[in-house]
């Protein structure tokens, strides 16, 4: 019987990849330099990353952050089950369990609390650190799939992005989950080379979701697209090399791995709070999803422009006059988000870039089907424009390729229209020529136009390509270094420009008010409403976290409410005035606050009324 040959199973090729594509075009002598700084110039990256997110970190965020109040306001949503754990010794005490959602976060920061108290600064700590981590991790992705240049330039852009480093100092999720991305993509990259470290990879994936915040379900298609198109990619190399199998083994032991852990920690003690807060928060979530197609193309197009609460997210602004005036995030980073958003589909070259893009693209699909959507929200995609920036900076310095040579095909230009359609709708917002038609419901001829202005965009690259093919390269190095360093410059000019603005006019507000609230409040006394947890986050007194879902039914017969306090005419002020009308009329004002231009009020409820 003949020996059959033995099918290669086939996941990466195999000789190691090269970890550094992009290679800096100096001379030996100055390459040997250059070499030689590089610890030193990373050392000084991730140190401008902790000083820019650490400096003064009691201060206020900045009023411009969001058009929301969340950034004020969630620390302490986030946090509740921390703060319960480490004042009462268990993460449930009343309806409302963030624990489920978020319980790596809850988790760190409890033990922060356990070991230096409550306070503004420690529920921070744990989001500063990930942050800094994250510009670490983003240079050593970058670096084995772009060379050293283009992660030095990654790292230096993700530490000093405005946006990212003021939300690294402030005590919610969506730090965490950037760096759990950040570390999937870095060990899926060394996976393919080392399919044990492929564990590492399903562990991260699956601890994003299910540790860190659901939202970042949308990893699982990223993945299962990746590891195709992997799959077929070796197929087509000419020596494919065994341990496809292996390695997506390994991979699902990780997934396994960090799902055993969730199941015993988070699933099996709650999993009712489970369910309850997945259904009612998540996907119950009271501003809807798109109503039709044109709605979801409009949402998904316009993120990172503005986000708004409705059927439509631009209209709530636009009518109100506030489009222009309240926080657009990809406005804010122009550089970064044009750059990066035309040089991310080059990251296909190369396997670990490829993980970047399919997040960019998952990651934007998923926030359209979200009406409310928060700058919070939207900054998961930030990273992966900071790398196509980078590569894109680095390609320049390293080959100095203005125009790569090409052979156009028509279905080429059909692709980069479809690419350049968001960018074109969003462009159109920006000048203002369709954004009225936009606020009264004209979507489908605004689509429409745009597209067809995407594809007049694309036909002309078509044309232009056709008639020049060659190679357009810019030679002598300096030029090179010019542009490069014109492109860093004015980020960083605008970046820490507006970091030091902000350091300048900073305030301590809610350090003083929690501060003060602690002082006026008597012994004993429970705060109920959606601000309470921050508001007390200096504080050891009960706070009740009341929201359209959780804790809402009869508060004061149930947890014996003694002050609450809400914004005018918030959820927690209607609720008491519909449940306990008299009540109401009968709690004077002990005290009011001033956040962001909203009064907050602190009602004294009757002695009488938490008995009741």
């Amino acid at each position: 019987m003949k020996n059959r040959k033995r099918r290669p199973e086939r996941f990466a090729k195999p000789t190691p990849q090269p970890a550094a594509p992009l290679t800096v075009p100096f001379s030996p002598r100055a390459r040997k330099v250059f070499d030689r700084a590089v610890p030193f110039l990373l050392v000084l990256v991730v140190l401008l990353g902790l000083g820019l997110r650490a400096v003064d970190l009691k201060a206020d965020p900045p009023p411009d952050l969001s058009w929301s109040t969340a950034h004020y306001s969630d620390e302490g949503m986030n946090n509740y089950s921390a703060r319960n754990m480490a004042l009462y010794g268990t993460w449930k005490t009343d309806d409302f369990l963030p624990f489920v959602i978020y319980p790596l976060t809850n988790i760190l920061v409890a033990l922060a609390f356990k070991l230096f108290g409550l306070g503004f600064l420690q529920v921070r700590l744990v989001s500063v650190l990930a942050g800094v981590a994250g510009v670490l991790v983003m240079y050593l992705l970058v670096r084995r799939e772009a060379g050293r240049l283009a992660g030095l330039i990654a790292g230096l852009a993700l530490a000093a992005c405005y946006p990212l480093v003021m939300y690294s100092r402030l005590g919610m999720v969506e730090t965490v989950q950037i760096l759990f991305l950040l570390l999937t993509g870095l060990f899926y990259s060394r996976g393919l080379e080392r399919p044990r470290e492929m564990a590492l990879s399903g562990l991260f994936a699956a601890a994003t979701v299910l540790f860190v915040k659901v939202s970042a379900v949308f990893i699982a298609p990223v993945m299962v697209a990746l590891f195709a198109w992997q799959f077929f990619a070796a197929r087509r190399a000419p020596n494919p090399a065994p341990g496809f199998g292996r390695g997506l083994g390994f991979w699902f032991a990780g997934v396994g791995a960090a799902a055993l852990a969730w199941f015993f920690v988070v699933f099996l003690p709650y999993r009712a709070d489970y369910f309850e807060y997945v259904l009612r928060h998540s996907l119950e979530a009271p501003a809807g999803h798109p109503v039709s197609l044109v709605n979801y193309l409009v949402n998904t197009f316009s993120t990172g422009a503005t986000s708004g609460v409705g059927s439509d997210p631009l209209v709530f602004f636009l009518d109100s006059g506030t489009f222009r005036a309240w926080f657009r995030l990809i406005p804010k980073l122009p550089v970064i988000a044009l750059v990066g958003y035309l040089a991310l589909p080059r990251l296909a070259s190369r396997p670990g870039l490829r993980y970047i893009l399919l997040w960019f693209v998952a990651g934007v699909l998923m926030l359209g089907w979200m009406n409310y959507r928060p700058p919070r929200y939207e900054i998961v995609f930030v990273p992966a424009l900071v790398v196509a920036f980078a590569v894109a900076v680095g390609r320049v310095v390293s080959d100095g390729i203005i125009k790569p040579a090409s052979r156009p095909r028509l279905w080429r230009a059909g692709l980069w229209a479809l690419w350049l359609w968001p960018l074109v709708f969003q462009l159109t917002l920006y000048s203002g020529v369709l954004a009225d038609e936009v606020a009264v419901g004209f979507d489908l001829p605004v689509l429409l136009i745009t597209l067809a202005a995407s594809v007049l965009v694309a036909g002309i690259g078509y044309l232009v390509a056709r008639f020049l093919r060659r190679e357009v390269r810019l030679r002598p190095l300096w030029p090179r270094i010019g542009v490069a360093a014109v492109l860093l410059g004015v980020l960083l000019w605008s970046d820490i420009g507006r970091w030091l603005t902000w350091y300048r006019t900073r305030e301590h507000a809610l350090v003083e008010y929690s501060e003060h609230l602690d002082w006026i409040l008597p012994e004993g006394a429970v705060l109920a409403g959606s601000w309470a947890p921050t508001l007390l986050m200096q504080s050891r007194r009960k706070a009740l976290c009341i929201t359209d879902w959780a804790n809402n039914d009869d508060p004061l017969g149930r947890f014996r409410v003694t002050h609450l306090i809400s914004r005018e005419d918030a959820y927690e002020q209607k609720l008491f005035d519909r449940l306990y009308p008299e009540t109401m009329l009968q709690s004077p004002v002990l005290q009011s606050y001033l956040v962001r231009g909203f009064i907050l009020t602190v009602h004294e409820l009757p002695q009488s009324a938490g008995r009741q």
